[in-house]
């Protein structure tokens, strides 16, 4: 296939929105999309390459992949090599652990699997994982893995006309998938190759399906794709349902781009977006370790300094090693290196830090260790599906929340409550904020919440969550309440109300009100910088009780203690905080340096014993 001026420059306006958009999102609120005409274009590409071969009888399945290997690879495993580097001196040993199973990911193209089970992309957590962007080159090597294999087997046992109509049959089936799982199961939809195939496959089509249009409706036709790529850019943001039926404008303006194959646009065919193309993938695998740089140092007018540095990066990494196209046997070597040293830094982080085991161990207990994040979760969630209380007699406990209730759960079963009660859970996601109020205040609460309040997704999901919480009668039944959540300040007004509320369904129920127990930093992050500096971790916990932008844990203490005895709400309040800490220290590692948490608010097994006990000690549980 001749260079094609209009792709390349397609791919500068892809790179630039993304850049742009990660930067400074405000600036362009949509500019994600561009991911999305990445995958146009690579569809289109890709299909024009195995149907050329299929058609000619020469297509070679490893041929393929060597080159897309000798294409993408070689960039990325320096970029992953400088990372690497470049964190050593001041990631904390987590933080390094956590680097060594994205660069393995990475390089081995699963990354896309890693970051959906860790967390959302618009999460503010991703904003620190240095290799987040590459889930997007594993979604197209999974393509390049995929989409061959299943041709050159169509291939043998139907013609290629038909071939032709079961690609554009499954592209509609795609998107209609990706629509679907975007409202229902939004990380993985966002992440994973199922729901992200049909916008490669589009790009396809336009090669599958050519049209022939003569000058006046090419130049139409090409400022039509324009208008939509702009559209998704500037209307579309990170609240929207992405990529569902949504995706289809960036993609129907990519296509229609493609399809118009005008060369002599002014917008691609200048000396700008030709560079910016042809740097445009090595620009997209620097600008985000850039980018994590200004969010990890705090830096100042970042976007200024950084949006100039990743393009040098970008055009330097195409002089230097894009365009030197490496032998697969070159890359062998760097890789099976690469993949090694990750490994080693997953296994056995302790190698690569001088620090005595004692104190080692609570520095790197994080939710995947002794999988903690299942432990707080799975009794709770069992609880969640029992429908009703099963007698009229003895204690029947209800425990409404979060992870939080999860944790409180498992320290009531250590403490031996479960036995003197029926336990029956109702789960309500953190995000929601808060957890039994009406339609009506529900609607109110929304559009309060900094969180959920331009995001329909989440307030239908929230809704389904407090709709659950009756079910079964279980609000009226329970003479046990406990309310468990991560407490945020700005929901407040509605977390009381919601106490209220339930208050007024069950007059008669003793309602316990359980406290936040989190801190301002992960106590394996406060237990590095102890030990560091060399303070006792126990006082310096102390000091790091959570009081930010969503949380103060004491105005929270102090609001929920002033309200416990009014009429209206008539509940116990549970004080986690003045039981984890005491005058100037918080017991937040046991004597032979085990951590009760794993994280800044949730505890670990011997935490949970540990509040199992001080819960016991205090006689907070009375029933």
């Amino acid at each position: 296939m001749n260079f094609r001026q209009d792709i390349n420059g397609l791919r500068a306006i892809a790179v630039i929105a993304v850049v742009i958009f990660h930067f400074k999102s405000t600036l362009i609120p949509g500019g994600f999309a561009g991911v999305d005409v990445f995958f146009v274009i690579s569809g289109f590409l890709m299909t024009s390459i195995i149907f050329r071969g299929i058609g000619n009888n020469n297509f070679s399945i490893l041929s393929f992949y060597k080159a897309r290997a000798i294409r993408i690879i070689p960039a990325l495993l320096v970029l992953s090599s400088v990372t690497f580097l470049f964190c050593w001196f001041f990631l904390v040993p987590l933080k390094f652990e956590d680097l060594g199973r994205h660069i393995l990911s990475s390089i081995s193209f699963l990354s896309n699997i890693t970051y959906w089970k860790e967390s959302g992309y618009f999460d503010t957590s991703s904003q620190t994982k240095w290799l987040l962007h590459t889930w997007s080159l594993s979604v197209e090597w999974q393509f390049y893995i995929i989409y061959p294999i299943v041709l050159v087997i169509l291939s043998k046992i139907l013609s290629l006309n038909l071939i032709k109509k079961l690609l554009f049959v499954t592209t509609i089936l795609g998107l209609g998938l990706s629509a679907y799982a975007s409202y229902y199961w939004p990380s993985p939809a966002y992440y994973l190759f199922p729901t992200r195939a049909w916008e490669m496959m589009a790009g396809g089509l336009v090669f599958l399906y050519p049209v022939k249009l003569n000058e006046p409706v090419k130049k139409y036709t090409n400022i039509l794709g324009f208008v939509l790529i702009i559209c998704s850019y500037v209307f579309m943001s990170k609240s929207d349902m992405w990529p569902g039926y949504l995706a289809l404008i960036p993609v129907l303006g990519s296509a229609l781009i493609i399809s118009a194959n005008k060369q002599d646009s002014l917008i691609t065919n200048n000396k700008i977006m030709t560079n910016i193309g042809l740097w445009s993938y090595s620009i997209y695998l620097w600008h985000w370790p850039v980018v994590v740089i200004g969010h990890y140092f705090n830096i100042e007018y970042w976007t200024v300094i950084g949006i100039p540095l990743s393009i040098l990066l970008g055009y330097m990494s195409y002089t230097f090693i894009e365009k030197n196209r490496l032998s697969l046997k070159a890359i062998l070597l760097p890789y099976i290196i690469i993949a090694g040293i990750s490994y080693i830094v997953i296994s056995n982080i302790s190698l690569f830090y001088n620090i005595p085991k004692n104190k080692f161990e609570a520095i790197v207990t994080n939710k995947a260790k002794d999988n903690n994040g299942a432990y707080t979760w799975s009794r709770l969630r069992s609880l969640n599906k029992k429908e009703q209380f099963s007698h009229d007699e003895g204690n029947k406990m209800l425990i409404i929340g979060d992870s939080q209730a999860g944790d409180f759960v498992n320290a009531m079963y250590d403490a031996g409550f479960a036995e003197k009660s029926e336990i029956i859970s109702r789960v309500v996601e953190a995000d929601c904020g808060f957890f039994y109020l009406t339609p009506n205040q529900q609607q109110k609460a929304f559009s309060d919440s900094p969180t959920i309040k331009d995001n329909q997704m989440w307030q239908n999901k929230c809704q389904s969550f407090i709709r659950h919480v009756d079910d079964g009668n279980v609000v009226e039944q329970a003479n046990i309440i406990v309310l468990a959540m991560y407490w945020r300040d700005d929901n407040m007004q509605w977390i009381l109300q919601s106490i209220e509320n339930i208050r007024s369904k069950n007059p008669r129920a003793k309602i316990y009100v359980v406290g936040g127990k989190s801190f301002n930093r992960q106590i394996s992050t406060l237990a590095y910088d102890a030990y560091r500096n060399n303070i006792d971790i126990v006082n310096y916990a102390a000091n790091n009780i959570a009081q930010n932008s969503k949380e103060d844990r004491a105005i929270q203490n102090k609001i929920f203690e002033s309200k416990a005895k009014l009429i209206n709400y008539n509940y116990t309040f549970i004080n986690m905080t003045n039981l984890m800490c005491d005058s100037q220290k918080c017991n937040v590692i046991d004597d032979n340096g085990h951590s009760f948490y794993y994280d800044r608010r949730h505890t670990t097994r011997d935490g949970t014993k540990y509040i199992a006990k001080k819960l016991l000690e205090n006689k907070f549980l009375l029933f």
